[in-house]
């Protein structure tokens, strides 16, 4: 990964090659929000926070975070990064939370333009403050003046690295999450951390674990689909296994866990690792998102979201995507989904594409996946609202398929469905 530049604190992925070599230190990524007790969460989905990209608040990038509000339609953001310094939080620009002469100004112009915000805390180069205070009181304080000094009802944790790890500061994290849900009602907060197309690590799993241990349920996780460092590969595609992946391994902690619980998050353009995340796999991300209900769609970054001075090539910049999209490309394909699910929040729902909507948000994606799958078939139709799993075999336009991986709604035969279901021919 490229080395933060001075006062920034990056998302990135240390997976790949790092996980090989040190599981511990790479992890992967969980977002949003919690419950106590045996109250259900509302979901991040249906809402302004559906799409809520990630802004680096330090480095100098404002105006295109503006235009991005003011002429490209985006209704919420992620404010990215408070750090834990021992018992206190600064802003990765080192200026104290809450008296920031750059960075509060910033959030106070988005609010007045129409912008929500998520606060973000952590990142690729700091911890939030559970990671770096052992003080349960102080932790709690230090959270709730994040809350309290803007205003906002929804925070990110963004936890990478060794951090992932270590589940006794993550349980000081839920406990202070859980008191601090009961004395602000409509609180939801997210865990954000790496993730490959196979899923989360053992350790982020454990952080799922962490939380229902406290009597926390995460409202939504949110995966970083990007820097695999695996080789070249379809980024659009490998973010919808990853999805996939990791809804399973959430299902196998807490089996109420849907896609409006999990959060989908790329590097648009040119990744660490060399890999490209085009607006081509935006639309695919979008797509599966929209028919799944998914509960949130961000990105790294809004500042990112510009084409670079000297056009396509070169390594992973903080201020350009890389590739020769205009400004603002890879916002005008998330803007559009509401999170609503069933095709009709995004960019490619059908007219009467049913409660889910299936994958072609075409007229025939009702709640059953069409009417043309089984005829003389002996496997079961395919169904947009079932979940599958590897080996299971279905019928679908006449011909039998066979469930490659976990799935649920996406339509065998469609774009994104080729490492999902294999088409075994007709029946």
């Amino acid at each position: 990964m490229t080395t933060p530049a001075p006062g920034r604190r990056r998302m990135a992925v240390r997976s790949g090659a790092l996980l090989v070599a040190a599981i511990a230190a790479t992890a992967t990524a969980l977002a949003h929000g919690a419950w106590a007790g045996s109250a259900t969460p509302a979901a991040a989905g249906s809402s302004v926070f559906s799409v809520a990209p990630y802004v680096d608040m330090s480095n100098g990038q404002e105006p295109v975070l503006d235009t991005a509000i003011t002429g490209h339609g985006l209704k919420a953001y992620t404010a990215a990064f408070v750090i834990g310094t021992g018992c206190n939080q600064e802003w990765g620009d080192t200026l104290p939370v809450g008296n920031d002469s750059y960075t509060d100004p910033e959030i106070a112009r988005a609010k007045s333009e129409g912008a929500s915000v998520i606060i973000s805390s952590g990142g690729a180069a700091g911890e939030p403050l559970a990671w770096t205070c052992t003080n349960q009181s102080a932790i709690q304080a230090g959270y709730q003046a994040i809350i309290s000094d803007y205003g906002v009802k929804q925070l990110d944790f963004d936890v990478e690295g060794a951090a992932v790890a270590d589940q006794t500061s993550a349980t000081r994290h839920f406990t202070a999450m859980k008191a601090l849900q009961a004395a602000n009602p409509g609180l939801q907060f997210s865990m954000t951390l790496p993730v490959l197309p196979s899923g989360l690590t053992q350790d982020g799993v454990n952080i799922l674990t962490s939380a229902k241990n406290v009597g926390v349920k995460i409202n939504v996780v949110n995966i970083m689909t990007m820097d695999y460092y695996q080789g070249s590969q379809d980024m659009g595609a490998a973010a919808v296994k990853a999805a996939q992946s990791t809804l399973a391994q959430m299902k196998s902690v807490d089996s109420s866990y849907t896609y409006a619980n999990l959060g989908i998050t790329p590097m648009i353009g040119v990744n660490d690792d060399g890999s490209v995340f085009t607006t081509a796999n935006a639309a695919t991300v979008e797509q599966f998102a929209s028919s799944n209900g998914v509960g949130r769609l961000a990105y790294w970054s809004v500042d990112r979201d510009q084409p670079c001075p000297g056009g396509t090539g070169g390594g992973a910049s903080s201020t350009c995507s890389g590739v020769g999209d205009a400004k603002l490309a890879f916002a005008d394909k998330f803007v559009p989904y509401t999170g609503s699910g069933g095709g009709t929040g995004g960019t490619t729902g059908g007219t009467t594409g049913g409660t889910t909507g299936g994958t072609t948000g075409g007229t025939t994606g009702g709640t059953t996946g069409g009417t043309t799958g089984g005829g003389t078939c002996s496997a079961a139709p395919w169904s947009s609202t079932t979940s599958y799993v590897p080996n299971d075999v279905v019928s679908y336009n006449g011909h039998k398929w066979t469930s490659l991986y976990w799935s649920t709604g996406v339509t065998p035969g469609s774009a994104i469905a080729w490492n999902i279901w294999k088409d075994d021919g007709a029946c």
